[in-house]
């Protein structure tokens, strides 16, 4: 069985998190090597290094530019020219309705454009839409990495023998470099304890909020404990820098990974999430997690201190906890690491093996 896999996430600026659900789909489909499956990761030509050759799968690039590719995907034109038994589209991006493709299925990371129009662009408003019209009138097998988006496509009317949950792993970061890690620290002029959180910078990660909780958890606190932000810019109203909330960019996965392991606690609050993969990258590293209840991906987490994204006072409350209380930390880092080990790539890849099996 040829699968091709739709790679274009990664020629994004900005891959974010569905950069890395392609990232560690295609590293788990090497892994599990089954015999009779054969992946081709599919992609516009590159600029520069190829970031596909890490995933260890044979690559397919067109002629194409990037955005001209993206033009042509929506249109319903420029469909891989090479024999293919399966499509899959890691994202809402990709031929869906060409009438020339092979059996397809597309993985639906959220409906966020739905909920809160408000937390996204207008272009990006009609053109999640408008892909996903061309997903509810076409034949595709759906897959989601969570029931709760699970729910939300079946009360749209789409049947729910086209619907498939196939979760998400944790164990794509590289080995921490602490040391790394602990230079960036140094740099920023922050000593001793800190609160990191992770995520692009965009109205929908909640960190006005997060910022407004933090500021009130550690007001009557006798020491400085900083929050750090991590991760590339996206779009919206500009955070910015402060003494007391630290902005360090997007940074390579070991030193984040170091950040997990030297951060006092973390911090994920959401107001939508269609996953939320930083909540579990924190708990395999050992981070004491604080989570908002909107993020799937801890839905069946005992160990971690979950808030409501909307309530500042609950989220402050939580962040002096997790500051204040050793014990409580050593419980919830414990907990969270074992929860996160149940999340691997490698079985997210046979859950997609599974789908594709029945489609052929």
């Amino acid at each position: 069985m040829k699968v091709g896999v739709i790679a274009e996430q990664l020629r994004q600026e900005v891959p974010g998190g569905i950069g890395t659900y392609l990232t560690g789909l295609l590293r788990g489909l090497e892994e599990l090597h089954a015999p009779d499956v054969e992946v081709i990761a599919l992609a516009s030509r590159p600029h520069g290094d190829e970031p596909l050759a890490a995933s260890g799968n044979r690559i397919y690039t067109s002629r194409y530019s990037h955005r001209l590719q993206m033009a042509l995907w929506d249109q319903g034109w420029a469909t891989p020219k090479i024999p293919l038994d399966i499509l899959h589209l890691t994202s809402l991006a990709g031929p869906i309705t060409s009438k020339n493709s092979p059996p397809r299925s597309v993985m639906i990371h959220d409906l966020s454009w739905r909920h809160y129009p408000e937390l996204t662009t207008r272009r990006g408003e009609r053109w999640h839409e408008a892909a996903f019209q061309r997903v509810m009138a076409s034949p595709c097998r759906i897959l989601t990495t969570s029931k709760n988006v699970a729910n939300e496509l079946l009360e749209t009317g789409i049947s729910q023998d086209r619907i498939s949950t196939v979760g998400a792993g944790s164990d794509h970061l590289k080995v921490a470099d602490r040391g790394k890690a602990q230079s960036l620290l140094d740099q920023l002029g922050i000593r001793g304890e800190f609160v990191l959180t992770v995520s692009t910078l965009e109205p929908r990660k909640n960190l006005p909020r997060l910022i407004e909780a933090h500021h009130l958890a550690t007001k009557d606190i006798d020491r400085r404990v900083p929050l750090l932000i991590v991760g590339p810019t996206g779009w919206g109203p500009n955070v910015r820098s402060d003494p007391h909330a630290i902005l360090a960019g997007r940074q390579p996965d070991e030193v984040l990974a170091g950040l997990y392991e030297l951060a006092t606690c973390f911090a994920y609050v959401p107001l939508l999430e269609g996953f939320g993969l930083p909540p579990l990258e924190a708990m395999t590293h050992g981070a004491p997690v604080i989570v908002s209840t909107t993020t799937p991906s801890t839905e069946r987490a005992t160990h971690c201190w979950k808030v409501n994204p909307l309530d500042i006072t609950g989220m402050a409350t939580a962040i002096h906890t997790a500051l204040e209380d050793g014990d409580a930390r050593t419980r919830i880092s414990t907990g969270g690491r074992e929860y996160a080990k149940k999340h691997r790539w490698v079985d997210v890849a046979s859950a997609h093996v599974e789908v594709w099996r029945t489609m052929t």
